[in-house]
């Protein structure tokens, strides 16, 4: 089954709806990227969920999920609940990759004069 998932980043004010099978284990890779976080600090409602170094989850689907908090009263993204809350540390890889943009982009300029 599929299933309208939304996220919330309180610290971003971002909020997305992403869709997911129950069977489908949790890409934090992903969903970091989605809120230009650290994929390794990601958290879950303030969970750290165990996950492999592709940052997919090894054992936890969203059907998994979604039970887990379900059953202790917590926001499940689900219609009629509120939005998972997502946290992590902002990455710094968006900011170099800028950097480098600009500073290419000046030595360019610099090479044509």
């Amino acid at each position: 089954m599929q299933r309208t998932v939304q996220l919330f980043c309180p610290s971003l004010s971002k909020a997305v709806q992403l869709v997911a099978r129950d069977d489908q284990r949790l890409d934090l890779g992903s969903i970091a990227r989605t809120f230009a976080l650290d994929p390794a600090t990601v958290k879950l409602n303030g969970h750290f969920i165990s996950r492999g170094v592709d940052f997919i989850a090894s054992s936890v689907t969203w059907k998994s999920l979604i039970s887990f908090f379900s059953s202790r009263g917590l926001s499940t993204g689900t219609p009629g609940s509120a939005a998972l809350l997502v946290d992590g540390k902002i990455s710094k890889s968006g900011c170099k990759s800028k950097f480098l943009l600009l500073l290419i982009v000046f030595l360019l300029v610099d090479y044509v004069d």
